[in-house]
């Protein structure tokens, strides 16, 4: 297995974006900045995070000359604004005041955008923000507790903050919580990477114990969504344990362990002085009540970024704190990074190329990140450091990111091939897809299948029923064997093959079993050091009872 990290730095540095800035892109703290190099920092991908807000004074934030971004309030019949967007702003385009006093008249603690400190009266969505898309002035050059993505630009959606909340504790959300016109709303202003940093209690008041893994009624509204907007990513964080003692399984929260979510847990821990190369002690964990492996990647939980102060001027406050909170959008972060390689055209030579531009899917965009994904040796202890359990686990799902490690660039052994084939194109009950690869020896050769599946029925926490829908399966072949096992729960399939021989090897997607729709999209991601890939035509195989 590569070494995920090549040192370790002293304490007070070992927290800061500006090891994420590289680990992220080289899995070494002291590493390059690989993918910022060839011009990749985010630019002209948007990015909503959906929170208690933002200080638009923070100079992580703000235009050079100071203007306010566009407002976005609504009415309490007619829902909410989503028109009033500015693309030629440097990061904040549209301002979403989801708890405003014009939509929520008379409610306790609505915001005001006439009112400075509610813009965020908490300080989680300015930390939030900062770590996905944070850029102090001069835009892009690299300065202390700027995010992974500072070319991205930003939609703020404010949820509100006023405690005692049996949901998400962000009133704009609503209780129950309803995200469609939520997502709705980002995506009409070009957002396609959605951030969200918070867990539903599903209506279980303090201090009982919220319903945890379970397959809510939000995960299913998200679920819908992306379904509809394929192109859509949303990213969930894990949650956090409230004790010393690890996180018990099935603890994450909802809606995040939905299907069609990016779900992440955290590296690092505050004690140790560490950084990316430790699964944290408090990170909440999987299996989903219905078995699925969630989270889908692992994180960094100790960031320093941009917080609000909400005062005039041009404010720059930027702070360490911890929890999954920030694992979340440092992802987003990152996507926003892939996103860019694909609608750039860096994809398939490694050189932005005008003609191969493409939109990718979520399901692309989540299984590149995905093939990106190494295991994450240890996890903090009580006491000690825990070998952690070989990946895809419940404990980090498939791994901590390294952009590298899948984007190609020129010079690079390690190739990468991706089918990203939309639902009109897809695979019928008993179709399959192949293609072939010759393979060579001495780098791992890996093939990640993601689709984005249709939603599942809401479920308690006593319900193991399995929420998937269509059901995919992924197989390698090569002359003597054939991996890959049926696996009827989750929407991802990963075979890695660490030590591949020189040979042809063939890659196929069969549709097993397809519920709901005439054919179901997928995207599939491939990595190793191959050379020609051949087209199989597709064929139709007994239908599986």
């Amino acid at each position: 297995m590569r070494k995920l990290f090549a040192s370790l730095l002293i304490a007070g540095t070992a927290y800061a974006n500006d090891l994420s800035v590289r680990t992220l892109q080289s899995g070494s703290q002291t590493g390059g900045t690989r993918i910022h190099d060839h011009g990749i920092h985010g630019e002209n991908q948007i990015v909503a995070v959906l929170d208690t807000g933002l200080d638009i004074n923070s100079c992580y934030f703000v235009e050079p000359d100071g203007s306010m971004p566009p407002i976005n309030t609504g009415t309490p019949n007619g829902g909410l604004q989503s028109d009033r967007v500015n693309l030629a702003r440097r990061k904040v385009i549209a301002y979403d005041f989801l708890y405003s006093c014009d939509q929520f008249p008379n409610a306790r603690g609505c915001d005001n955008p006439a009112i400075a400190e509610d813009y965020d009266n908490q300080d989680h969505g300015t930390h939030a923000a900062a770590s996905a898309v944070g850029d102090r002035l001069p835009a892009i050059q690299h300065d202390f507790a700027d995010s992974i993505a500072p070319g991205a630009k930003l939609v703020v959606q404010d949820a509100g903050y006023i405690g005692g909340d049996n949901c998400s504790q962000r009133p704009g959300i609503g209780c129950p919580v309803n995200l469609t016109p939520i997502l709705d709303q980002a995506y009409k202003q070009g957002a396609r990477i959605h951030s969200n940093s918070w867990g539903d209690r599903q209506g279980v008041a303090l201090p009982a114990a919220p319903p945890t893994a379970n397959y809510s009624a939000g995960a299913r509204d998200v679920d819908a969504f992306v379904y509809s907007h394929p192109d859509m990513l949303v990213v969930f964080n894990t949650g956090n344990a409230s004790t010393l003692q690890p996180a018990p399984p099935s603890s994450l929260s909802a809606p995040g362990c939905a299907k069609n979510t990016i779900q992440v847990g955290g590296t690092r821990v505050q004690a140790l002085s560490r950084g990316d190369d430790i699964v944290a002690s408090f990170t909440l964990i999987g299996p989903t009540r219905d078995g699925r492996i969630k989270p889908d990647v692992v994180g960094p939980a100790y960031v320093i970024a941009g917080d609000a102060i909400v005062l005039t001027g041009n404010e720059c406050s930027a702070t360490q704190q911890g929890g999954t909170s920030w694992s979340s959008p440092t992802i987003a972060g990152a996507a926003a990074l892939v996103r860019q390689y694909y609608t750039d055209g860096f994809y398939p030579s490694g050189v932005a190329t005008s003609s191969n531009k493409f939109t990718p899917s979520a399901a692309l965009l989540k299984a590149t990140i995905i093939a990106a994904a190494r295991r994450v040796p240890v996890k903090s202890g009580p006491t000690t450091d825990i070998i952690t359990q070989p990946t895809p686990s419940f404990e980090q799902g498939y791994g901590f990111p390294v952009l590298d490690d899948a984007l190609f660039f020129p010079g690079d052994r390690s190739k990468l091939r991706v089918i990203d084939v939309p639902l009109a194109s897809g695979l019928a009950q008993g179709e399959s897809a192949s293609i072939r690869v010759n393979a060579h020896s001495g780098t791992p050769l890996k093939a990640v299948l993601v689709w984005t599946d249709p939603a599942g029925v809401p479920r308690g926490v006593d319900d193991s029923t399995p929420e998937l829908v269509n059901d995919l399966d992924l197989r390698v072949t090569t002359q003597t064997t054939t991996l890959g096992k049926d696996d009827h729960l989750n929407n991802v399939e990963m075979i890695a093959i660490d030590a591949p021989d020189n040979g042809t090897y063939t890659i196929t997607v069969n549709a097993a079993h397809i519920a709901q729709g005439p054919r179901q999209s997928y995207a599939l991601v491939i990595t190793g050091d191959i050379g020609d890939v051949t087209s199989v035509p597709s064929r139709v195989r007994a239908v599986r009872h």
